[in-house]
This record gives C-alpha cells, sequence and structure tokens, in this order.
C-alpha cells in the first residue's frame, strides 16, 4: 500500500497483525497524534500465521506513546507455560513472534515513550536510515529474548529527557538512546548518537523486576550478550557515556522486587 504523497495524517495507525509480505510506503506523509497509541501496531497471536516480511518507509511521525510497536501478544495460558519452564517455552514464543520487519527512512519526533519498541521474542527486525529525535523515553529498546535485529545508518538525539507528561526526568529516570536489554545477536553500526540523557547504549539482562507484584510479568533469562557496536559515532553531552554494558550492576535494587539471584548484600542494599 502507497498512501498519496505528503499526507497530513492525524490520530492515525496502522496495525498489521497475523499478516506477511507487506510493504507500507507512507509516502513522505506525516502523521501525528497527542495521544498514548501506537502509529504502527505489528502484532502476532496466531502461531499459524505470524507477522513477517513487513516493510514500513518513508515518513515522518510526531508525537504518539510508543510510535512503533513490534509486538507478540501472549495469552494467558501461555504466560503460565512460559512462568513454570521459560527456558523449555521461550522457543516456541520466539518462533512464533514477528520476524523480518523493516523500518527505514522514517523520521520520529517528540514521542511519550519510546520511538521503536521490539517486544517480547521479535528477530531479524532492520531499523535503517531514521532519524529519532526527542524521545521521552528510550530511542530505541531491544527487549528480552528478542534477537538478530540490525540497527544501521541512522541518528538517535534528544532522547531520555522527559516524562511522558513532558516534565523533566531527574537522576537515575534519565534514559539512554539504545537499550539493549536481554537481546542478543544484534548489529548497531554505522549510527550518530549525541545529546542523549543518560547515555548511548545501555547493554543489561534485567534482574527481574517487579516479579511478584506486576501481572503481566515475562521472566527474563536472557543475557544482553554476542552484539556487534561498531563505526558508531556516540558523542556530545551523553550522560553516563557511550556504552555502559552491565547498567544497573552497580545499583542497590532492594526496592525492585527482583527475581534473579543477588550478587552481593551491604546491609539492605542489594545487588543483582
Amino acid at each position: 500500500m502507497t498512501l498519496p504523497n505528503n499526507c497530513l495524517l492525524n490520530d492515525t495507525r496502522f496495525i498489521i497483525k497475523n499478516k506477511k509480505n507487506i510493504i507500507l510506503d507512507l509516502n513522505g506523509s506525516t502523521l501525528t497524534s497527542n495521544s498514548f497509541d501506537s502509529a504502527i501496531f505489528i502484532d502476532s497471536d496466531d502461531i499459524n500465521n505470524v507477522s513477517s516480511n513487513i516493510i514500513v518507509k518513508n515518513g515522518n511521525i510526531i508525537g504518539y506513546g510508543t510510535s512503533i510497536y513490534v509486538h507478540r501478544t501472549i495469552t494467558e495460558n501461555e504466560l503460565i507455560t512460559l512462568r513454570n519452564d521459560p527456558e523449555g517455552y521461550y522457543p516456541q514464543i520466539q518462533n512464533t513472534a514477528p520476524h523480518h520487519i523493516t523500518f527505514e527512512n522514517i523520521s520520529f519526533k517528540n514521542n511519550k515513550g519510546t520511538s521503536i519498541y521490539v517486544w517480547l521474542g521479535s528477530n531479524h527486525v532492520t531499523i535503517n536510515n531514521c532519524i529519532i529525535d526527542g524521545s521521552r523515553g528510550v530511542g530505541l529498546y531491544l527487549d528480552t529474548a528478542s534477537f538478530n535485529n540490525v540497527v544501521t545508518n541512522s541518528t538517535f538525539k534528544n532522547c531520555g529527557y522527559l516524562n511522558p507528561d513532558g516534565s523533566e526526568k531527574v537522576g537515575r529516570g534519565k534514559r539512554e538512546a539504545i537499550a539493549i536489554d536481554g537481546s542478543y545477536n544484534n548489529t548497531i553500526m554505522n549510527n550518530t548518537i549525541i545529546n542523549n540523557a543518560r547515555g548511548g547504549i545501555h547493554l543489561y539482562s534485567n534482574c527481574g523486576e517487579k516479579v511478584t507484584t506486576d501481572t503481566t510479568y515475562v521472566p527474563r533469562i536472557f543475557d544482553a550478550e554476542y552484539n556487534s557496536i561498531t563505526n558508531n559515532y556516540i558523542f556530545e553531552n551523553n550522560e553516563s557515556g557511550a556504552i555502559e554494558i552491565g547498567k544497573r550492576v552497580d545499583w542497590n535494587l532492594e526496592d525492585w522486587d527482583c527475581a534473579k539471584p543477588i550478587y552481593q548484600q551491604l546491609l539492605s542494599f542489594k545487588f543483582y
């Protein structure tokens, strides 16, 4: 589907669910919203018809919540199975999550959350020649069990400074340009990453926060490993530095309700 040239679309969403072989050419269009919805939502909830081989290109997205969300729906029964046997059931989740998804030549401006979120088990997602500017959260989030994703020739700037309501983040609430959270075998290459609130690229495995309080909690058994980060320009006011390996291992997480074993404890302080 190709839109007419340079459309101006307000509160418009594109939802691609359980579909294969889709090309959506925004053709210079600008999508604008003050809502917390996603502009592009790619989802799968049918294990026999997984969303794959999808290209979205050539547009501008201003506002929204999480502007682009690559999502794998988890049923209640799947969540129970995953919690009971994460090592045994995660391959099934990964094999039926959206895969081979490409976002190309898209600019993002001032979204309220994360510009691009790659959720549970999604893989072979490519972000190429995109500009992410002013994301209030992380610019790009590669979440647990996602793998083999590629980020190239893109710019991440001015991310992580504001809360969703527009107020200023403080301290550890500030966020980075790219979060690699229990995601592996990714390639981050030839990107420009400048002036982000908490730094450039953070790699971490997540302590399994809110294990007893979050009803949607999924086990976090994967590490941020085998990631290739090459030939990126990461400079200019990236607080906390260019690349941080093992984010949060030096934080006291006693109040985070973590699932993973403690590696060090000092009085009530807990380090995971």
